[in-house]
């Protein structure tokens, strides 16, 4: 085993004890930290026997420690049978650390297209994932949402927008009937989807439950595959045939939602980082926006204000209006 004393500053007691756990005597030959979002959890890299792993704790100061750990272990699990997220070697019940399997994989790029190999991997992915067993219910976004308008107005601000909650608000009630259909990553952003010379991971299943798999797609859309034509074949390929009209309207509504979600929870960071709480940045059309991101050059207020702008814009489009009164 490892020197505890070599790794004090990155691993806990608690940490070392589970690590021990897990692969007995056998030397750890480092640990590392690895970037977390915005869940405040640990994340290690630590490698043993010529193999990488990656360990996650919780954040236990998180409000709902417990139950939120536990229903993304659960959705772990069943991610990793289903070959969705990297192979599992070990949970620990009562601290909520898991160890995964590291994936040599590199985070998903932002294209306009993509090769169809790559498409193709990515739908077998969400498939296995929306077609697995069920996964424990979470929170609606509607509910995350006012936990980021609640926060912001404990630092100050009047909250977010009377239009995002509204857009929110209004397209949950028209989708709630979908909104348990099958289990969900919920946040499918470029850094949490790993490619292979072979296959697609998820991973962060920070936000995992059952939900509405449209909004699954409709969070590729935002950052992954910006441009329509993408969004379209993605839309395409996953069902495996021209979209219904109901289907071109729940893509719409949830493109509505997804682009709100992500809007939302920028302006929290943004409060989180620099204290700023409304949205006063200047927004960017959202390839330039996108081109700043892929650089490391967009600052979360830029973020969020330019992804309210676009979803403003479609807010406005007739198809959202068509959408409305088509599944209202």
């Amino acid at each position: 085993m490892m020197n505890p004393s070599a790794h004090a500053t990155l691993a806990s007691p608690e940490i070392l004890r589970v690590i021990r756990e897990a692969f007995g005597d056998a030397p750890v030959e480092g640990i590392s930290p690895l970037p977390t979002g915005r869940s405040g959890s640990t994340v290690l890299e630590l490698t043993t026997g010529g193999r990488a792993y990656v360990l996650r704790r919780h954040d236990p100061s998180r409000p709902m420690h417990r139950s939120r750990a536990e229903r993304e272990i659960a959705c772990l699990r069943i991610a990793s049978e289903r070959g969705v997220a990297p192979p599992l070697r070990h949970v620990d019940g009562p601290s909520c650390i898991t160890i995964v399997e590291k994936v040599a994989g590199t985070p998903f790029g932002r294209s306009a297209t993509l090769a169809p190999g790559r498409l193709a991997r990515l739908v077998d992915t969400l498939r296995r994932l929306h077609e697995g067993p069920p996964f424990p219910d979470g929170m609606p976004i509607a509910s995350v949402a006012q936990h980021f308008h609640d926060s912001l107005r404990r630092q100050g601000a009047t909250g977010l927008p009377e239009s995002i909650l509204r857009a929110i608000a209004e397209v949950s009630n028209l989708t709630e009937r979908f909104a348990h259909g099958a289990p969900c990553h919920y946040d499918l952003n470029p850094g949490n989807i790993l490619e292979t010379a072979n296959r697609t991971y998820f991973v962060d299943w920070d936000t995992a439950c059952a939900g509405d798999p449209f909004v699954d797609l409709a969070q590729l859309g935002v950052f992954a595959l910006p441009t329509p034509e993408a969004r379209g074949e993605l839309l395409r390929e996953y069902l495996g045939r021209e979209p219904s009209a109901q289907e071109r309207a729940r893509a719409s509504l949830a493109r509505v939602l997804a682009l709100a979600f992500y809007a939302a929870a920028f302006m929290h960071v943004s409060a989180s980082a620099d204290g700023s709480t409304e949205l006063t940045a200047t927004p960017l059309p959202i390839p330039e926006l996108l081109a700043n991101l892929g650089r490391g050059r967009a600052a979360p207020d830029v973020v969020a204000s330019s992804l309210h702008e676009a979803m403003l814009c479609e807010v406005r489009a007739d198809a959202y209006a068509g959408a409305k009164e088509l599944l209202g």
